[in-house]
């Protein structure tokens, strides 16, 4: 699968992971699919609460991710995917992100050391075989 996202979103989900530095930030992908490209039309920050230490985990509030879920279909889109970053830590799945996934979703790592993003690479659950495969990442 292809991961298209416009370089202005990108920015966004930047300036936020480099906000929330040195916490993982994260927030959800909207857009639609179309012929095995999923076009990212936006992004929405959330803030993270899990309720431990954040440097290496987080959590999208439920009730929050349904009402944004519900608001996003009445407006002909669909959450896609989560993005979050890693800070001080490559951008790979971590071991809690695999025991977290949704096999439906993409997941978009920013690598954030130092309080800059470092790199930017699109995940995805094979639900075969529940390991993660890197997708490709096209930015337009």
């Amino acid at each position: 699968m292809v991961v298209r996202i416009p370089r202005k979103i990108i920015e966004e989900m930047s300036l936020h992971a480099v906000n929330t530095y040195p916490e993982e930030g994260c927030g959800l992908l909207i857009g639609v699919t179309n012929s095995g490209v999923r076009e990212i039309i936006k992004c929405i920050p959330m803030p993270n609460v899990y309720a431990g230490p954040r440097h290496n985990r987080y959590s999208i509030d439920p009730l929050e991710y349904m009402k944004i879920e519900d608001q996003q279909y009445r407006d002909g889109l669909m959450v896609l995917g989560v993005f979050h970053s890693h800070p001080d830590a490559p951008a790979v799945p971590s071991t809690y992100d695999q025991e977290h996934a949704v096999p439906t979703f993409s997941y978009v790592i920013l690598s954030v050391r130092k309080g800059r993003v470092e790199e930017i690479a699109a995940w995805r659950m094979d639900e075969s075989t529940w390991r993660f495969e890197e997708e490709q990442l096209e930015i337009v």
